[in-house]
């Protein structure tokens, strides 16, 4: 029926117990392509796939009660589910040795793994409709959960400890996923999804990476950090370019709002209690303070590690403060459509683990409906070879950090946000990058309808706009109006409001939210500013909630972590 495998007929995985298969490579047992909801209006990318270490089963899909791997049994393991939203796009579930596989580090220490796809912003429905913008993403992974526990008796892993993990937009849904569980918002959508509405969907504990959230403030919090530095390199948000004047006042315009929107959050300290505040000028206060020690500690530790010899690179921290050593980075690759177009798939926040197809590809004979980047790395056929979307990398030599680095051996020190940026890590994005000018950004699409699949959703920037209408009158009248319909959507407003993890923290919201929480970031992430992670850490630790945050040197937008740690964490909160 579907040019895809689905492995059940039924809801119930206890009639697929033939369907188990053991790979002898990955040394588990496998259920896979497994649809998730009868509703499904994009089957390609509502199925999910479970992997189980193999002393959890003694035959195919028969539980071996006495099994134990390392600290954990068929009965009290860990269920890791990671979903694999990219950019808010329809996106598949993985499988073994595929792209944004990660499977094997959880499996190697007795966890249960689950991956679990869903429709996103350009999803269709079988009429060609679009079916999947906010919330759709979030809503088919709470279904994938309550299907989950419908068939707890049918599968190994304790479903009281499931663990959700995303990175990017995934990250954005696995935050979600642990503090909206439950809640009474999702409910008619769940029911609309085919979901299990007798089942939960809430999460023992959240690993979050890199998260791409407060999208309503996103454009703020990035011409807050980036606000000193006027050009914008090439990545698929678009091409190289430098700031005209028009842009470098509405970036001052956001910057300055920012300041005031993040000082009315009310954050504390979680150790001292402290109020946690940016000054006017956005470079001092102590929230200020708060950022640049996290990236001072995130230095020092890469750095400890470089001298006990505990990572993959040979030089010492010597070589990096000079620059004396050989790094690997993307090589160059030209956008699809000319060198002043972004790219048709809109790989915004995809990160580095996927990229288009070669230049060399084949031209099809016909004209054909542009892919997804779901499309490009979803499992081939039986038979036919993946070919991977990795980018190519090049060397490139280090550079000379200590005229803004500092380490004595146990302490570094940053000497300040701006050197950091114009030194290390320079502006990604142009202004405006989340809600963009041009109305064609990933998050524009994300808040779009069936029948405007791009609409603006920052209300703050027509604002801006208003008090530049004298300097710029003709950039007003370019984008005032256009903007400003955003203002009186109630609609787009509550599906903004949907997928906003800050509005169910420390509110009169009522969710079942999960007990634990990690966030990592790369310290070299320029996809959304630091303070947008640090504020989430911020905002469940005041919540209560047990957190442990930290950016991640020299690491870009992806799965930001030391080999090992994220299993360390897991295994800790699971005694």
């Amino acid at each position: 029926m579907f040019p895809f495998p689905i492995t059940n007929k039924t809801m119930e995985l206890a009639d697929c117990r033939d369907a188990w298969f053991f790979d002898e490579k990955y040394d588990c047992w496998c259920l896979e392509d497994v649809l998730y909801t009868e509703k499904a209006t994009t089957p390609k990318f509502q199925r999910l796939s479970i992997f189980v270490p193999k002393a959890y089963m003694s035959a195919p899909g028969v539980i071996d009660e006495n099994g134990t791997d390392g600290k954990f049994t068929a009965k009290s393991a860990p269920v890791i589910f990671e979903n694999n939203s990219a950019g808010y796009m329809q996106m598949p579930h993985t499988w073994l040795g595929g792209p944004r596989d990660e499977a094997p580090k959880y499996l190697r220490r007795g966890m249960v793994y689950v991956t679990c796809g869903c429709r996103g912003r350009e999803s269709r429905d079988e009429e060609g409709v679009l079916c999947a913008k906010s919330p759709w993403s979030l809503v088919d992974l709470k279904t994938g959960i309550r299907f989950l526990r419908h068939n707890r008796a049918a599968l190994p892993g304790d479903m009281s400890k499931i663990i959700s993990v995303g990175w990017s937009a995934g990250g954005a849904m696995s935050t979600l996923l642990g503090v909206t569980g439950d809640n009474e918002n999702y409910r008619p959508y769940l029911k609309e999804n085919g979901a299990f509405m007798d089942e939960s969907d809430a999460v023992f504990a959240a690993q979050i990476y890199c998260p791409i959230v407060d999208l309503e403030h996103a454009d703020l919090a990035y011409e807050w950090q980036f606000q000193k530095d006027f050009e914008n390199e090439s990545s698929p948000a678009g091409p190289a370019g430098v700031m005209d004047d028009f842009r470098k006042a509405l970036s001052g315009k956001l910057a300055a709002a920012y300041v005031e929107y993040f000082n009315s959050l009310g954050l504390k300290d979680p150790v001292t209690g402290e109020a946690i505040h940016l000054n006017a000028d956005g470079r001092s206060g102590t929230a200020y303070d708060y950022l640049m020690k996290t990236l001072d500690a995130s230095a020092a530790k890469y750095l400890s590690l470089l001298d006990a010899g505990k990572l993959p690179q040979t030089y010492s921290s010597a070589d990096y403060l000079t620059g004396n050593y050989l790094r690997k980075i993307p090589a160059p690759m030209p956008p699809m459509g000319g060198p002043d177009k972004k790219d048709d798939l809109g790989l915004h926040h995809a990160g580095a683990a996927v990229a288009l197809p070669p230049l060399d590809s084949p031209k099809p004979d016909k004209p054909m409906a542009p892919p997804s980047l779901g499309d490009l790395v979803s499992r081939p056929p039986k038979g036919v070879p993946y070919k991977g979307l990795e980018f190519p990398m090049i060397d490139a030599p280090g550079t000379d950090k200590r005229s803004w680095l500092c380490w004595n051996g146990k302490k570094a020190t940053i000497s300040g946000l701006d050197a950091y940026i114009l030194n290390h890590r320079r502006r990604m994005k142009p202004c405006t990058s989340f809600d963009t000018l041009g109305c064609d950004s990933g998050e524009n699409q994300e808040f779009g309808t069936a029948e405007h699949d791009y609409l603006h959703f920052n209300t703050f920037i027509p604002a801006a706009l208003d008090e530049l209408k004298d300097r710029f009158p003709a950039e007003y009248e370019r984008y005032y109006a256009a903007y400003a319909a955003a203002i009186g959507d109630e609609e787009l407003r509550r599906r903004v409001y949907l997928i906003n993890p800050f509005n169910y923290i420390g509110t009169e919201e009522q969710s079942t939210q999960a007990a634990h929480y990690r966030i990592r970031v790369g310290a070299c992430d320029a996809d959304t500013a630091f303070t947008v992670s640090m504020t989430l850490a911020l905002k469940l630790a005041n919540a209560g909630k047990d957190t442990d945050y930290a950016p991640v040197w020299d690491l870009p937008h992806c799965e930001a972590d030391y080999p090992g740690e994220v299993c360390d964490w897991i295994e800790s909160i699971c005694k």
